[in-house]
């Protein structure tokens, strides 16, 4: 180990352990000092299997460690590889031999070269004035010639098979946090919120900075940690934060850009304007944060096509509030902010592309869904119409058109999606299924992560991440964003049912059956507690709930989840009968709900135990999709 400590090069990756340092293609990443420990020792064996317990013991000594503890630092280890080296396929460099321990699958060479010479540096531009009436593009643009930074721009693949391309190498990372309500009344916190997400979908346009997603910087608002705690949780290198107070007609906003490393000030600026210069502000802020970051801002970085009536913007965040808020009743109250928001300003395109959402999130739980599904693809419609360039617009009638069935026009607008914005979470959601279609598993994996890297602090993307990863035989990893997604969402009884499922693959009944005893009783429960057939202790009582579950008609949406307790207690014809019905139910709907027969495949090939069927001829025959594209 000695030899490396001074450094070594791995894979056209350097490896500093001195310094804690990782530095590839990807960018520069520092590594906790366990990790890197893990890494080095993985290092003097490489290509040959390290047991678990001489790890264990070489690295901890006599410590009581846990399992979880030695998981996160391999999960942190691969996450860590494939940022320096810029492409997921680094996460492969690090072998997990289930039962036994761990291979380093990469050549390694003792040494690292001499550093070039450095390249000078341009200077950072003034940031831009306090009222500056400029717009988007032209700040963006300023900024980017200024600076002479050349990010690395994300195009498609095939326009035959569109999925959201890899992420460019990444140069800083941000989080933008909820901005504060210090009007008189602490009644503005909507105008906050408002301000803090339209500064954070600019700055998500940049090629090369990280944008933490809204899901996760507004799980900090209530607690009370520091800058650098902020940046460690969020894992990024700067925090934007700032103020909103408004009086009347009048607004003053404070914006403050902050080094979470050294918890000093790298940019801030006091605004006092009236509402009408709201929107010239979010732009005056989002471009003076880039410039002091040195990040280039793509051709989709502008902002909206026309400012919307301030009155009609408000109800539009209004609507915003009680859409993300999801009690009972928002999203329908949303739906009625947002039809005023339109009423007051017909050409407002976001406030159309968000009641598309709406309607399409209606029309999924609802009875009445082509009633609903039409009103959002009109909706969709209208926000391109008024603004082509708007991603979630493009996003939304893509989702309509597939969704009714028409593939042409659903590939062509999702295209247009993901070349204006490729790290938004309804793109890259769409982009998974359309890789699972293809039978891309692993792609549909890294988009997954991705999404998680963006969004770190949402319980429903990491309990996404872990059943792709269980479907993709990692279970050691899944565990990792499935015990996550639990502690994240400790209400949320799906997260406890998911981490249950994958604590069965992983062999740990009993610790599964224990999570399920906390969900309460139901349909949901039963489907899980029905695969502890196996269990010694739980199979008597599994197997009874497996025969009562058998006399429930079939649903489509839950077939999935019965089949897999047919198929894990061995009776493999079972769940073929049940993936049967699932099928012509599916096929006698499709006229009405297209996509059902979509949700059937995605199901059954994310199950991580339905792997012995796929080899039956009737597995091709069921659950192959109708139309690979209908996502």
């Amino acid at each position: 180990m000695d030899a490396l400590t001074h450094g070594f090069q791995l894979e056209g990756l350097l490896v500093a352990p001195l310094t804690g340092e990782l530095s590839g293609p990807g960018g520069h990443v520092r590594l906790d000092p366990k990790v890197m420990d893990v890494l080095v020792l993985m290092a003097t064996q490489p290509r040959q299997l390290m047991l678990r317990e001489e790890l264990v013991t070489r690295l901890w000594g006599h410590a009581v460690v846990t399992d979880d503890a030695v998981t996160r630092c391999f999960y942190e280890l691969r996450r860590n590889l494939a940022h320096a080296g810029g492409n997921e396929r680094y996460r492969d460099l690090i072998e997990t031999v289930p039962k036994r321990g761990y291979r380093l699958n990469a050549s390694v060479l003792p040494g690292l070269p001499a550093p070039a010479p450095p390249a000078p540096r341009a200077a950072v531009p003034p940031a831009p004035a306090g009222n500056s009436r400029r717009s988007w593009k032209a700040l963006a643009a300023a900024a980017a010639v200024a600076i002479a930074i050349g990010g690395a721009v994300l195009v498609w693949k095939s326009a035959d098979r569109a999925e959201a391309p890899a992420q460019g190498p990444v140069t800083h990372s941000i989080a933008v946090l909820p901005f504060l309500d210090m009007s008189e009344g602490q009644n503005q916190h909507y105008l906050a919120d408002g301000m803090t997400e339209e500064i954070l979908n600019h700055l998500s346009q940049a090629a090369n900075l990280r944008v933490i997603a809204r899901t996760s910087s507004f799980a900090l608002r209530d607690m009370k940690l520091d800058v650098q705690d902020i940046g460690k949780r969020l894992g990024v290198d700067f925090v934007l934060e700032g103020s909103v107070r408004r009086s009347g007609d009048r607004v003053r906003i404070t914006a403050q850009l902050i080094d979470a490393s050294t918890n000093l000030h790298a940019w801030s600026r006091t605004y006092d304007r009236t509402l009408d210069d709201l929107f010239a502000v979010q732009d005056d802020i989002a471009a003076s944060v880039a410039a002091a970051l040195q990040v280039e801002f793509s051709a989709g970085a502008a902002g909206p096509a026309a400012q919307p009536d301030f009155e009609a913007y408000e109800q539009y965040l209004l609507g915003q509030t009680n859409f993300h808020r999801r009690a009972p009743g928002d999203i329908a109250r949303s739906i009625q902010y947002y039809q005023r928001a339109v009423e007051i300003d017909p050409r407002f395109a976001r406030a159309w592309a968000a009641l598309a959402g709406a309607y399409a999130l209606v029309g999924d739980e609802s009875a009445a869904d082509p009633e609903y599904r039409e009103l959002q693809g009109a909706a969709a419609r209208r926000a391109v119409e008024l603004d082509p360039d708007l991603a979630v617009a493009q996003a939304r009638l893509a989702q309509y058109y597939f969704r009714t069935g028409q593939r042409e026009l659903g590939r062509e607008h999702f295209q247009k999606a993901v070349a204006l914005d490729p790290n938004d979470p309804l793109v890259l959601g769409f982009s998974s299924s359309r890789a699972l279609a293809r039978g891309d598993l692993p792609a549909a994996v890294d988009i997954w992560r991705r999404v998680v890297e963006l969004d770190p602090l949402s319980s429903m993307h990491r309990s996404n991440l872990g059943m792709f990863l269980l479907a993709a035989g990692k279970p050691d990893e899944a565990l990792v964003h499935l015990r996550a997604a639990v502690e994240l969402s400790p209400a949320s009884d799906k997260a406890k049912l998911d981490l249950a499922r994958g604590l069965i693959v992983a062999g740990e009944p009993a610790a599964a059956a224990s999570l399920i005893q906390q969900t309460p009783p139901g349909q949901a429960r039963d489907l899980v507690f029905a695969l502890l057939v196996r269990d010694q202790q739980q199979g008597a009582a599994a197997r009874s709930t497996l025969s009562r579950l058998k006399i429930l008609p079939v649903n489509v949406r839950s077939a999935v989840a019965l089949a897999e307790a047919h198929a894990y207690s061995g009776d493999g014809d079972a769940a073929f009968r049940v993936l049967a019905a699932a099928r012509a139910e599916c096929d006698r709907r499709k006229a009405e709900m297209p996509y059902l027969c979509w949700h059937l495949f995605e199901d059954a090939n994310v199950s991580p135990f339905l792997g012995p069927l796929h080899d039956d001829p009737r597995w091709t025959q069921l659950v192959v999709p109708p139309d690979p594209e209908a996502s």
